[in-house]
This record gives C-alpha cells, sequence and structure tokens, in this order.
C-alpha cells in the first residue's frame, strides 16, 4: 500500500494510524459514559454503541500484530491449502491463533514508568495489566454479543439477553480500563525474519520495537518512539 505521494506506507506508520483510530473509540466510549443521560435514544443504545467500538478497538489491535510481523504471517497463511491470501482475513480468534504460532509478542506489551538509568538509557517498567489472547478474544466475543437480536422464540436465550443488558454497563467499564492499562502506553515488538530462509515457526530475535503513547485523552496525538529491540 502507498501514500498519495506514491511512497510505500512504512508498517510503524500504518500501526501509528491504526492506534490513532483506537484512542478515537476509546475517547467516543468517554464521552457516552460521562453524559448525564444517553446519548442515544436510551441507555442500551449508548451501551450497544460502545459495544461496537470495544469490538474494533480489539480488530485494530489485531491487525496491528500483524503490522509488527507482516512478512513472518504472509508465510504462515502461505502454507494453507485453501484461502492462503492474509490479506483477506478478518476473524480476530483465527489471526490471534496464527499469530500466537509464530511469535511470543502477537500482542501488545503495557508498559509502566520510565526511569532514566546511570548511563543514561531509559527503561520502562512493566506495565500493571498483562496481555493475554484469552482476554482479548473474551472481550471481542463479549462485545459480538450485545450486536445481535437473540430469536424471540427461544424463551431461554431471550432471558439470558435481558440479564447481559442489566450488567452490560459495569462489564464494559470492566472491560474498557482493561484495555486502556495495556493499550495507553506500550510496546510493539517485532520478530527478525528473512523469506525464504528463516522458518517461520522457530522463535528469532526482536528486531523492532515501536513504543506508543496515547497521552492525553481529549485528543487524536498519539507518539510513537522506533527502537531496536533487545535480544530475548
Amino acid at each position: 500500500m502507498s501514500d498519495s505521494s506514491g511512497s510505500p506506507i512504512q508498517p510503524h506508520e500504518r500501526y501509528r494510524s491504526a492506534m490513532v483510530e483506537v484512542k478515537q473509540r476509546l475517547r467516543a466510549i468517554d464521552r457516552v459514559l460521562g453524559a448525564k443521560k444517553p446519548r442515544t435514544l436510551t441507555a442500551d443504545l449508548d451501551n450497544e454503541f460502545m459495544w461496537l467500538q470495544v469490538r474494533k478497538i480489539v480488530e485494530l489491535v489485531t491487525f496491528g500484530g500483524v503490522m509488527a510481523d507482516e512478512a513472518r504471517y504472509a508465510a504462515l497463511r502461505a502454507e494453507a491449502k485453501d484461502n492462503p491470501n492474509y490479506r483477506r482475513d478478518w476473524k480476530v480468534g483465527q489471526i490471534l491463533k496464527r499469530l500466537a504460532e509464530i511469535t511470543p509478542h502477537y500482542l501488545p506489551r503495557p508498559l509502566g514508568d520510565m526511569l532514566l538509568l546511570k548511563d543514561g538509557t531509559k527503561h520502562f517498567e512493566a506495565g500493571k495489566e498483562k496481555e493475554t489472547v484469552e482476554r482479548f478474544v473474551q472481550i471481542y466475543e463479549l462485545a459480538g454479543e450485545h450486536l445481535h437480536v437473540s430469536n424471540p422464540f427461544d424463551e431461554e436465550a431471550a432471558a439470558n439477553q435481558q440479564l447481559m443488558l442489566a450488567q452490560s454497563r459495569a462489564r464494559l467499564e470492566v472491560e474498557v480500563r482493561y484495555l486502556k492499562d495495556v493499550l495507553w502506553t506500550h510496546v510493539k515488538i517485532g520478530l527478525a525474519f528473512e523469506p525464504g530462509k528463516d522458518d517461520i515457526r522457530v522463535p528469532a530475535n526482536p528486531e523492532t520495537a515501536w513504543i506508543v503513547l496515547l497521552g492525553l485523552a481529549g485528543n487524536d496525538e498519539v507518539r510513537m518512539a522506533l527502537a531496536n529491540a533487545m535480544p530475548d
């Protein structure tokens, strides 16, 4: 893919654009959560709107994992007999499962405070949350449940949906807080890979580290620092 000047878009630029969209969707959620009355028509519709943003945030994070290791992921997908074109992938659970086959860094790693060491180097403490594929998939699937109408002829399903709706706002606040804790300041690590030479499933040294700071909540600014990742 190229930009308007015809120059190819660099992976870190594409990733930063995805994080800008993540931040915008988090801000949209915050506006609804902070409103004194429904921003749509009802509280249930507000919740549905926010769960849609949550689902898209998880999708953006998932595709971000491909951006950091695109060549390695493309090589993995090329092995498939059916539908080997990774550009057509869209199912979050499947993409994350495939990424987990080729890199231990398939999700962003949350960062804590930055420390300035005696030798002048900067070091980030680990973030307070832990990124896990199970939690991201769980959030994604839960968000999807809020975007479908239950079968009106299934009384049990209708009762379960009413219970889910009653708990929706409290659960949403928990999951949004988790996503913010993981994503607000994080590092996205990419592995070294030489197509046609390296084994896609053999662990490789980290090669790139994109340090991302979403910064102030009220704007679209996303700061990114590019660094060479330290070997594991």
